[in-house]
Parts: structure tokens; C-alpha cells; sequence
């Protein structure tokens, strides 16, 4: 089973706010530049112009990276075959063994439009926890007919039965259930001799 998908993280959200930092501390410095430098408002020097221009440069560069990391959304790729769960994102593999499993849920949870002109929607998360209690979560919008929930609730129920998230969980849990039958069936095999 292969799912493929894309994300919008809140590392994204982060980065955002730091670039905010540090046009507030840009801003901060050269106002304190400009007033220590010309306390009573004569004539900007060339420096001043500079550094004006500077903060004007910064401050564009703020607001057009803001647009790209808030369009940007990180490619997932899920790929459950019959041993085991294999997630890949930029830069990090992760690899759950089902023999490692110890829970896995999914969760439905409403999400208000974070972005202008885009819609309220439902996000399903995924958490898997193993032996370790080390927790694996995902999170994948469900794309919905919004006018269909509107005219028949239970269409909102029926597809999250169908949704790709559980769907692979359903799968995870039947490989599971086979895998632990295989080891009681080995340890029988084994225990007899």
C-alpha cells in the first residue's frame, strides 16, 4: 500500500516568526542608529540613506519569503508493505517494523482556514507508538465536498472510513495480527522439540 501526500508543517510557522524577530530587531537598531546619528532631524546623511534603504530591502524580503513558506507543503510518502511501515519526508526515512507496533490510532480533528482563501477542513492524524513508547504522528488533510457534509451529515462519517489514513491503518492492523499469529504458531513449532 502507497500513500503519497503533502503537508503544511509548523516548522514553516516557526521560520515565519523568526524572520518577524529579526525585522523587529533590524528595525529597533536602525531607528537607534538614525536617531543617535542626527538627534535633530537635519538632512539624512548617505549612511542613513543607506541604511534606509537597507530595512526597505529587508522588509520586502520578509514579506515575499512570508507568501512562500505559507504556499510551501512537504511531500510525505507512505509505503506499508508486508513487514513493515516506511515513511519518507525531505531529508529523514523512517522505517516502523509491525513487530515494533505497539498502538496505533487515527484521530479527526476540524481545522479553521489558516490562510485566506482557503477552506475549514479536516485533518486525520495517524499516532503510532512502539515497545519503546516512542510516538510516530502524521497528519494528512481530507479533502471533503464541503456542500455534500452540508446536505448529509453521515457523508462526513463514510469518508472517514474511506480515507487513505484509515485505510493503512486497517492494513498495519491485519499485518500485525498476522504477524503475531506466525510468531505463536513459530514458538509451538519450537517449543515441541
Amino acid at each position: 500500500m502507497k500513500i503519497k501526500y503533502k503537508y503544511r508543517s509548523n516548522l514553516i510557522s516557526t521560520i515565519i516568526f523568526v524572520e518577524l524577530m529579526v525585522m523587529v530587531g533590524l528595525t529597533t537598531i536602525a531607528m537607534m542608529l538614525k536617531f543617535s546619528s542626527n538627534p535633530y532631524n537635519k538632512s539624512p546623511t548617505k549612511s542613513e540613506l543607506i541604511l534606509s534603504m537597507l530595512f526597505l530591502l529587508t522588509f520586502v524580503i520578509f514579506i515575499l519569503s512570508s507568501v512562500i513558506f505559507c504556499k510551501i507543503k512537504i511531500p510525505v510518502e507512505m509505503i506499508a508493505d508486508s513487514d513493515e511501515l516506511s515513511v519518507t519526508m525531505p531529508f529523514r526515512e523512517t522505517i516502523i517494523s509491525y513487530s515494533d507496533i505497539e498502538s496505533i490510532s487515527l484521530d479527526h480533528e476540524f481545522k479553521k482556514a489558516e490562510i485566506r482563501g482557503e477552506d475549514d477542513f479536516y485533518n486525520e492524524i495517524l499516532t503510532i507508538t512502539d515497545i519503546n513508547k516512542k510516538k510516530y504522528v502524521y497528519h494528512k488533510k481530507i479533502e471533503l465536498d464541503q456542500n455534500k457534509v452540508a446536505k448529509n451529515p453521515a457523508y462526513l462519517e463514510k469518508q472517514f472510513e474511506k480515507s487513505e489514513f484509515s485505510r493503512l491503518k486497517r492494513y498495519i492492523e491485519e499485518q500485525m495480527k498476522f504477524e503475531k499469529r506466525l510468531r505463536i504458531n513459530l514458538q509451538n513449532i519450537h517449543g515441541d522439540r
